[in-house]
């Protein structure tokens, strides 16, 4: 049922441990506290999470710069191909997306009932807070690419020099 990306990400303890962090921060926050900054949450993460979704894009930018036929011919030989190298873009930018609208959330939900509010803030604290996570995981991602593609330039140069 679960294979390849998604049962990583499923797996992931980062995911939990944000999730875990998040909820006992929005049930047990002393509410005062985080009506009062709940605007500024929101805002901070409308921006991270669009500039986030920007710098994604970048990535596979870069990744699709990497591709020749020799490197696509490379990645088709490390299972489950190249539809997996495409999953971490996808998730950031899905979880970037996430982090947005929980902030817009934030921002216009005004003064909800307390339990409106606290499920809200959990679930945006969490977003922010795993996207930051994500974002690391598709910045290493994205090195041992450019490692492989150095690797492979620098064969096919020694060769041609042979």
């Amino acid at each position: 049922l679960m294979s390849g990306w998604f049962r990583k990400t499923v797996l992931d303890p980062s995911l939990w441990i944000t999730l875990v962090i998040s909820i006992l921060i929005a049930l047990f926050g002393n509410e005062t506290i985080l009506r009062s900054v709940s605007q500024s949450v929101g805002s901070a993460q409308v921006q991270i999470g669009t500039a986030f979704l920007g710098i994604v894009l970048a990535g596979l930018a870069l990744l699709v710069v990497f591709l020749d036929k020799r490197y696509i011919a490379l990645l088709a030989k490390v299972p489950p191909g190249f539809d997996a190298d495409l999953w971490p873009f996808k998730y950031t930018a899905f979880i970037a997306v996430i982090c947005s609208g929980f902030g817009m959330i934030l921002i216009i939900i005004g003064d909800p009932r307390t339990l409106l509010f606290r499920f809200t803030f959990g679930f945006s604290l969490w977003s922010f807070s795993y996207l930051l996570w994500t974002m690391f995981q598709l910045v290493r991602f994205l090195s041992e690419h450019a490692k492989t593609r150095v690797t492979q330039i620098q064969k096919e140069q020694d060769l041609g020099q042979r």
